[in-house]
């Protein structure tokens, strides 16, 4: 992905609005996950959020490796949970907290 405009939140670029924040997108990242981990999708909105927050990470800061999480926008999150919205939410949890 190229660099980010002068943007105060990457949701505001198109690049990442029309690449990272469609259905489509989390659709497909969603889709992978589920066949490589052998978990059938039984909640879409939450699996499309997984997907969403996964893209986002491949396409900013590339792979992390096993077990390491960061926490990510909340800009980011917000604009994710608008479009898949849930009724209970997990949030952040890690013993060692990276920001993005």
């Amino acid at each position: 992905m190229k660099e980010v405009g002068s943007h105060c939140c990457i949701t505001k670029d198109p690049l990442f609005t029309d690449h990272v924040l469609t259905e489509a997108a989390a659709r497909a990242s969603a889709e992978m996950f589920s066949m490589f981990s052998g978990e059938p999708i039984t909640d879409f909105n939450k699996a499309y959020r997984y997907g969403s927050y996964r893209l986002f990470v491949a396409s900013t800061i590339g792979h992390l490796g096993k077990g390491v999480r960061i926490r990510l926008p909340a800009c980011f999150v917000h604009a994710v949970r608008q479009l898949w919205p849930s009724t209970n939410y997990r949030g952040f949890s890690s013993t060692e907290a990276y920001d993005l």
